[in-house]
């Protein structure tokens, strides 16, 4: 059989697509195919997925185990054949149900109400936590180290980095 034109339908922006041969003598073939995708959102079933890892979590299940239970369903992730623990972990922090850290979480002993982490100062500022951290490295900020468990973590002084950054002395 000699193959006359091939036309490929995409399914909206989601991983769905068909091929149909078109073939001498008029007869067509479709092929259903999937797609790699640039984005989780573009997945057609991303919905379904992010509510199955949530239900899962609820159950207390691990990134692993969740990760095994969608590849037996069926489904993948983008750009990638199948899901895997730290696609799991990110999918979990993207819908609030990640590991919370107490940099994050605000449980760090302050001595005084003026004390923030540089995730809240970040946050205040609305620049990178990067940037906080790299302006108390060069000592444009001023900070201590206070422990939470085994992890160490940067108080700063909510007035003084306001006063540097007004004055230049943080930027």
């Amino acid at each position: 059989m000699m193959l006359d034109r091939v036309v490929i339908r995409v399914f909206g922006e989601t991983e769905r697509a068909e091929v149909k041969c078109h073939w001498a003598g008029e007869i067509v073939t479709t092929h259903p195919i999937v797609r790699t995708v640039r984005r989780f959102e573009q997945l057609e079933h991303h919905d379904e997925i992010l509510d199955r890892i949530a239900a899962l979590r609820a159950e207390g299940a691990t990134a692993r185990q969740i990760a095994d239970d969608l590849n037996a369903k069926g489904w993948t992730p983008a750009k990638k054949p199948t899901f895997d623990a730290l696609i799991v972990q990110k999918l979990l922090v993207r819908k609030g149900l990640g590991k919370k850290r107490p940099i994050w979480s605000g449980n760090v002993p302050r001595r005084n109400a003026d004390e923030v982490t540089l995730q809240e100062l970040s946050e205040q500022l609305g620049v990178h936590r990067q940037t906080a951290y790299g302006w108390l490295r060069r000592g444009k900020l001023k900070g201590r180290i206070a422990k939470v468990g085994t992890q160490r973590i940067w108080l700063v002084s909510l007035s003084h980095a306001s006063t540097g950054i007004r004055t230049g002395e943080s930027s």
